[in-house]
């Protein structure tokens, strides 16, 4: 089962090859941990939350806990092999915050997308003919999602991007960038992402301030941020993905949670091999 007494921990991890995290505690420090680069790691040792993030999404900037890693620190409860995206939940990891400590961390640099929740849609060509068609039964299909997911949503909007959100070129000028409205995706289907039915697919459709939106509807229903995407994805179709950008632990009442990638009713966390 999920142990907070390791997320507390394993938030203070030092990470050795990029970057040094430290938080005050009275407990002995935690030991210093190498997260798994994927830009370093074969492929076969990628998480299948990885290969989603940086395959499907275009995201780069996550990192894996390798396995053996979280074998030896008792982040895997009962399994020799990590538990990676066949329909189990966190509740049969006790996996912590390793992935979760990598996250907004102040750097000094504009903060960049794997550093936000984030939400996409690949539309099957069944249910559009074009791309306007595609990015209208996205919004309306997470319209339609959101309303049975929470008691109260928030009127805060969405809107539909090329990008995800924070990556450079979502804008086409200040301008846009001022009234938040960003390059729409456009062109004719394609094949589509590894985690959805073989075909053809029309994205991927970006939802655009997803990381607002989410906050106020977790508010609203007075859940946790990581339920209340637990709760979103299980309304939204299997062509929907939810990244879950995940939250460090940065004072008393803040729950730290780890990032994952949401599909449907599965979880994919940031394991490797």
């Amino acid at each position: 089962m999920f142990e907070l007494k390791h997320v507390s921990r394993l938030l203070c991890t030092a990470l050795t090859t990029v970057l040094l995290v430290g938080c005050a505690s009275k407990e002995p420090p935690a030991p210093q941990i190498t997260l798994q680069d994927p830009e370093q790691t074969p492929r076969e040792k990628w998480s299948d939350a990885m290969k989603i993030l940086r395959d499907d999404l275009g995201i780069k900037g996550q990192k894996d806990v390798p396995g053996e890693t979280a074998r030896q620190y008792g982040l895997i409860a009962g399994v020799s092999e990590p538990v990676r995206g066949n329909g189990g939940s966190m509740g049969d990891l006790a996996f912590g915050g390793v992935g979760a400590a990598l996250f907004l961390i102040p750097t000094g640099e504009v903060m960049g997308p794997w550093q936000k929740k984030q939400a996409a849609a690949w539309v099957p060509v069944e249910k559009a003919g074009s791309m306007t068609e595609a990015i209208q039964v996205a919004m309306d299909t997470w319209s339609q999602a959101r309303a049975r997911a929470f008691k109260d949503p928030t009127t805060i909007k969405v809107k539909p991007s090329a990008l995800a959100d924070n990556s450079p070129g979502q804008y086409a000028g200040p301008k846009e960038m001022f009234w938040e409205t960003p390059i729409l995706p456009a062109g004719g289907p394609g094949d589509g992402p590894s985690f959805a039915p073989k075909g053809k697919y029309y994205g991927p459709i970006f939802i655009s301030n997803f990381h607002m939106q989410i906050i106020m509807d977790a508010s609203g229903s007075e859940v946790k941020q990581d339920m209340a995407m637990k709760m979103l994805s299980a309304q939204l179709p299997d062509w929907f993905v939810i990244y879950n950008a995940g939250q460090p632990k940065s004072g008393r009442r803040v729950i730290p949670f780890p990032p994952s990638i949401l599909v449907a009713d599965k979880q994919y966390s940031f394991v490797g091999k």
